[in-house]
């Protein structure tokens, strides 16, 4: 769709800056407002154009900050581009000084040279948002219960016995009180699953994998948007950081494939564990964990093969709808 204006938005905490231009570039409105749906829909009263679907939106994906503005979105079926941080910083070029209403006009920019690239934003189905600020907040309370149960052991041999006691019967307290809400949170994310039947049967297709479990076939419902929003399994792996790139420069062209450190580190660590899980299982993985192994190969090169091969699986099944089929060696 070609359109006439391009309104880039800076996103904050509590404000948000406005910038828009016409297809020239000349900026011919530019204002800031609360971030508040109500003060969101007054700003966007006050912009100098008749039909606002001549407006391509693009924003900087700040995650849940760019929440009012979602709404506001859907609520008026506008365009919205929400933009990766690391596209609009490597493509805005060389950059000195930096303002809110500068950083507005630059996203402005970027959305008209771009436009022909802009990917618009769809709502989320209300389960798999649900999902996903379930295991936000699970994720945070696993960590911190981590941090109180190390103390119960660092610390044993390292102060006074009734001291330690004393200190132990507190944390213990607190670890039991994480304990109860991770497990509240567990049965809300399996009723939410058993809710949606879609949702469900891509739920137990995963774990039908070897070394898929329910947190990794969880974080890559959530991640993909139940396999909607990437294209194929290379993508994904890619985005996890888990698909090599050669980099090859003049004379220098031996150095081998490394994996990039701009991934989904989460996902990447939840992969990495259910590899290590699957090689450890009898099956094809362990046999060809076993085999690049004998044959030289670094481990965590073939730790990270692993991983490739875990989400072509998941793609695999999910597009067939079937359940994977073990191979287990047979043995005279």
């Amino acid at each position: 769709m070609k359109y006439s204006y391009f309104c880039g938005i800076d996103i904050s905490k509590k404000h948000i800056d406005l910038c828009l231009v016409d297809n020239q570039g000349t900026a011919v409105f530019s204002n800031r407002c609360q971030n508040r749906q109500s003060e969101l829909i007054e700003l966007f009263d006050r912009l100098p154009v008749v039909d606002l679907s001549e407006i391509l939106l693009c924003a900087e994906n700040t995650g849940m900050y760019g929440y009012n503005l979602q709404q506001v979105v859907i609520r008026y079926s506008l365009d919205l581009w929400m933009e990766h941080p690391g596209q609009l910083k490597a493509r805005s070029g060389l950059q000195r000084g930096k303002t809110d209403p500068v950083d507005a006009h630059r996203i402005a920019c970027y959305a008209r040279r771009y436009s022909d690239q802009a990917h618009l934003f769809e709502e989320i189905d209300s389960q798999l948002d649900q999902l996903r600020y379930l295991q936000s907040e699970r994720v945070l309370l696993v960590a911190d219960r981590a941090k109180y149960k190390g103390q119960l052991g660092d610390q044993k041999e390292h102060m006074p016995q009734a001291t330690y006691q004393a200190k132990a019967g507190r944390l213990e307290a607190i670890v039991t009180a994480f304990d109860e809400q991770i497990a509240i949170i567990d049965c809300r994310i399996t009723e939410l699953i058993n809710q949606d039947q879609g949702l469900n049967h891509q739920f137990k297709l995963l774990q039908s994998i070897p070394g898929i479990g329910p947190r990794v076939a969880l974080a890559a419902i959530i991640l993909t948007k139940g396999f909607t929003c990437f294209d194929s399994s290379r993508a994904f792996c890619c985005y996890c950081g888990i698909a090599p790139f050669v980099w090859h420069s003049g004379g220098q062209t031996h150095t081998r494939g490394r994996v990039s450190h701009r991934a989904d580190k989460r996902m990447k660590t939840l992969l990495h564990m259910g590899a290590l899980s699957a090689v450890q299982q009898q099956g094809e993985l362990r046999e060809y964990y076993l085999r690049k192994c004998e044959e030289g190969k670094p481990k965590m090169s073939v730790l990270n093969a692993v991983r490739s091969k875990l989400v072509h699986r998941m793609f695999a099944v999910i597009k067939k709808g079937e359940m994977y089929q073990r191979k287990i060696p047979q043995f005279a």
